[in-house]
């Protein structure tokens, strides 16, 4: 019950908090109290949490592959200490840190310990403040315990930083194999994400890399069979159509054929739609966080849509190897809208993102025949 009801989970809590503030307001609750429960939950929701994971991941086994902040437009991107970092436009409650394991000893041992030490901190903390002082140090206080019982019951089913970690991890001790990475193979993620694809490849090695790099390595070098065998692997393995991040590569690697010449528009299209139902979008227009959406767009001869929805990711927070796909589909789409001279400035945009993706020179083969008929 609580996996089905998890997505609309927070924003039930929120409004409980909400009418409970209000209720409290109205009971002559102390305007600085009432203050420190807005600070205490904000900060228990997610910055407590991160801020936690960035103190405590390396000792955990844990590297980071890439931190961004922010959603939309791409205010700011580079590197720090290798780790592609991005700002977006549009605020958010927390930082999106993806990551992996490398091998250490006991990894299960200091997952549990990461997460009870995530555990003492949010609650105690919160529980210390609600019961041991006043004003607005206890309005926080408070705050942090409302936003740790809503953390408790959203990632529930969850098997990293829950109380399923701490509670349940113990005595189930095949609930969570290790899924370990070689340093190498972070690196390549990393490298990848930050355009850099042939050093990406070469960093690639026998160590265990994160379920999807292989992947998009060879997506990226145009070996479309190779990534698609992948990610039907990584189906295989366990990882569900519902995860974007495979959803992502497998589509886009039909896209990939389809520009190529491997598949037919039809074709392509029809093997494309599947990808976004499973996500549970049944119209390319309203998928505007989903890339594949805008090329399924253009597949079904709907240019402009497709237009508009690469449009905005092509500049949006990722990483500079999804906007150079993102620059990409918007020049396939302003290719398909009859827009060539628009589409080449795409396509020096990707190339400026991504200077090895193999897309690029397929698309820029489709407009060979577009410079004739204009030049005629």
């Amino acid at each position: 019950m609580i996996r089905q009801l998890r997505a609309g989970l927070p924003w039930l809590f929120r409004a409980a908090g909400a009418a409970l503030l209000y209720l409290a307001v109205l009971d002559g609750l102390p305007a600085p109290t009432l203050l420190g429960c807005v600070i205490g939950f904000l900060v228990g929701q997610e910055p407590l949490s991160d801020l936690w994971f960035l103190l405590t991941h390396r000792l955990c086994g844990g590297r980071l592959h890439s931190a961004s902040y922010g959603r939309g437009r791409r205010l700011w991107s580079g590197a720090i200490a290798g780790v592609p970092v991005e700002l977006g436009a549009l605020p958010t409650s927390g930082f999106l840190l993806p990551w992996g394991q490398l091998p250490v000893r006991a990894p299960r041992l200091r997952l549990w310990l990461g997460s009870v030490g995530l555990f003492g901190l949010h609650a105690g903390l919160g529980a210390w403040l609600a019961t041991s002082t006043d004003g607005l140090p206890r309005g926080i206080g408070l705050g942090l315990c409302f936003s740790f019982v809503m953390a408790a019951v959203v990632t529930a089913p969850r098997q990293v930083n829950s109380l399923w970690a701490v509670f349940v991890l113990p005595f189930r001790p095949g609930a969570v194999p290790p899924d370990v990475e070689s340093p190498s193979a972070v690196e390549a993620e990393r490298l990848l994400l930050r355009g850099r694809i042939p050093e990406a490849h070469r960093m690639l090695d026998e160590g265990r890399p994160l379920a999807l790099t292989p992947a998009a390595v060879a997506l990226a070098e145009g070996r479309h069979e190779d990534a698609e065998r992948l990610t039907d692997q990584a189906f295989q393995q366990g990882h569900t159509p519902e995860n974007s991040s495979v959803a992502f590569l497998a589509a886009m690697t039909l896209v990939g054929r389809a520009d190529a010449g491997e598949y037919s528009p039809a074709q392509a299209a029809a093997r494309l739609e599947p990808y976004l139902s499973q996500l549970g979008v049944h119209d390319p227009a309203l998928a505007r966080d989903f890339l594949p959406a805008a090329d399924l767009a253009r597949l079904r001869n709907d240019p402009r849509t497709a237009v508009r929805a690469a449009r905005r990711l092509s500049n949006a927070v990722g990483s500079r190897f999804r906007r150079s796909l993102a620059c990409c589909s918007l020049a396939a789409a302003l290719i398909a809208a009859g827009r060539p001279e628009q589409a080449r400035k795409a396509l020096a945009r990707a190339r400026g993102e991504c200077p090895g993706l193999a897309r690029i020179a397929d698309l820029e083969r489709l407009l060979e025949p577009t410079s004739v008929e204009v030049a005629r």
